[in-house]
């Protein structure tokens, strides 16, 4: 009995403490806030006007109950976004600390990501979803060459202003190669080495899928590809009632060339391109072979 009133009251306590900041505050004696975006698992985001400046900024901070760990991870972001100079990736502006208070401030993409866009009904054909793909490998490839892999890239984490896509949340990301320190990837529930982990690889879980795509490593961000893409495959796709599961492969009437390139991207053990660069190449080729069939002379 008591247990459970502590569990309630724990619980009550958190809720309060994340609470989205209310419209119209001026948070920082300098952000005001217009509009509560969302709030992930250990950040919230709002469209603020910056009344010292007097322009509208993307603000993140790091949620209350996550003490430590948010912190550490908005720390992070901030640092990693301030290496990164590419157009399809929110511009860094300052870092905020007063008190208890932390805020890492961005450039504002106005638009809606991939997710609302499919929950509002929005379809996409197979070439406009590679398409897609197309288009993300260009910060992908900016952003490994700076040395950062993202971990995770996902239809949330796409951005559509309506004229260019836009590749969000570096909360997860991380230097290639590099091993968090104990305290963050234990919050974050990482093992200590993924190579000795359980074996993602036989196991076809979301959970498997999205261990693999933590990966400190470029391939990780691939593999992040080849799943955004298979959720907007799956947004139009009628099941059969009483049909038995089957893999995707047998499920999605693909191009067989698609297929191939998709699988590629979904290798669990060895990576299917030494880059994003390369692979955006191949994709390229792919593009213009779907084309040509389609349009034949």
């Amino acid at each position: 009995m008591w247990s459970f009133i502590s569990l309630k009251y724990k619980e009550t306590i958190k809720h309060w403490q994340d609470f989205p900041l209310r419209v119209g505050v001026i948070w920082m004696k300098r952000y005001r806030i217009e509009r509560f975006i969302g709030m992930g698992s250990y950040g919230q985001t709002y469209a603020c006007m910056d009344i010292l400046m007097g322009n509208k900024v993307l603000l993140k901070r790091n949620l209350p109950s996550k003490k430590d760990i948010g912190r550490q991870l908005l720390e992070r972001e901030s640092s990693i976004l301030m290496e990164l100079n590419h157009p399809q990736i929110p511009r860094w502006i300052r870092y905020e600390k007063q008190g208890k208070d932390e805020a890492l401030l961005m450039e504002l993409v106005a638009g809606e990501n991939l997710e609302q866009k499919i929950e509002e009904g929005r379809l996409y054909s197979v070439q406009e979803s590679l398409s897609i793909l197309m288009e993300l490998l260009q910060p992908l490839e900016h952003l490994h060459q700076a040395g950062f892999v993202h971990r995770d890239v996902r239809i949330p984490n796409v951005v559509d202003d309506g004229q260019r896509l836009y590749l969000i949340d570096f909360g997860l990301s991380c230097r290639i190669g590099e091993q968090l320190p104990e305290a963050l990837r234990m919050g974050l529930k990482e093992p200590e080495s993924f190579h000795d982990s359980k074996d993602y690889a036989s196991d076809m879980s979301w959970a498997g899928a999205k261990q693999r795509m933590r990966r400190p490593d470029p391939a990780s961000d691939l593999y992040g590809l080849g799943h955004l893409f298979l959720f907007m495959m799956y947004a139009g796709f009628e099941y059969d009632e009483g049909q038995a599961e089957r893999s995707w492969q047998e499920e999605l009437e693909l191009p067989h060339a698609v297929k191939q390139f998709v699988s590629r991207l979904l290798q669990r053990s060895e990576p299917g391109w030494a880059s994003a660069k390369s692979c955006s190449q191949e994709l390229q080729q792919l593009l213009v072979s779907l084309e040509e069939t389609s349009n034949p002379l």
